[in-house]
């Protein structure tokens, strides 16, 4: 017998160890019907994108008690004032119903105001507050403190290439 208890419950760990890597090995002639996720650049850019939304959530709701869709639509206006909520569903992650209900809580909470179109009065702009431009500001600078983590990892030339890669995929993927 294998003698003492800890030997025993040692052996067993080890058989039991075993039989999980025998039991998770792909076989060899189904490797083209699984998915690898360390080799999936589309897994990988996903899990990224989950951890900085992640951790922007966190600073704009602890920062002025905003979601990550308001701070998108803020974002999206700070980045260039006047934009209507289509042109915020075009370059964001979002579907008009997310856009919307988030413009009506920033308006709401006077952060964006909105203004008819003088071309069409169906469509409203968007433009910041003196509320929403403090409130803009002071996010923008606690989110570039968190974004220095990430900028100290990546040379100023891998970050380059990076963007330039991430266009390429944007640009050219099939939208849904």
């Amino acid at each position: 017998m294998l003698g003492s208890l800890p030997g025993q419950l040692a052996f067993r760990k080890h058989i039991y160890r075993l039989l999980v890597v025998i039991a998770t090995t792909p076989d060899k002639t189904d490797q083209k019907n699984r998915l690898s996720l360390d080799e999936s650049w589309a897994y990988k850019v996903a899990v990224v994108a989950d951890l900085i939304a992640r951790r922007v959530s966190a600073v704009v709701s602890d920062g002025a008690g905003l979601n990550l869709s308001q701070w998108r639509v803020l974002a999206a206006i700070g980045d260039a004032d006047g934009r209507t909520a289509s042109q915020v569903v075009e370059i964001t992650p979002m579907d008009k119903g997310i856009v919307s209900r988030a413009v009506a809580a920033l308006v709401e909470r006077g952060l964006l105001r909105r203004e008819a179109s003088e071309q069409d009065g169906r469509v409203s702009h968007l433009w910041m507050t003196e509320d929403g431009q403090a409130t803009y500001t002071t996010l923008l600078s606690a989110l570039n403190a968190q974004n220095a983590h990430g900028d100290a990892l990546l040379s100023k030339s891998d970050q380059a290439k990076l963007l330039g890669t991430l266009d390429r995929i944007i640009d050219g993927y099939p939208s849904a």
